[in-house]
């Protein structure tokens, strides 16, 4: 049976329905949920790529970071 195309709920009572129903909503959050989640974390990635590309400077290749004159007053 394709359960993709159709399921027939008639010959189910509608206490049976309405449990089948409450069901099928769970496992649309339960994964349909994390594609979702996917999405938005996807968002705020390029969201933040957009932000650093607009903020962050590109410092020399020889660069070197001096722990000691960053913390002098």
């Amino acid at each position: 049976m394709d359960y993709n195309s159709f399921i027939d709920i008639n010959s189910l009572s509608e206490e049976a329905r309405k449990e089948l129903e409450s069901f099928y909503k769970y496992l649309v959050f339960k994964y349909g949920g994390k594609k979702k989640r996917k999405t938005d974390l996807e968002k705020k990635k390029e969201d933040f790529l957009k932000f650093a590309d607009k903020h962050l400077i590109d410092l020399p290749e020889d660069y070197k970071f001096n722990r000691e004159e960053l913390h002098e007053r």
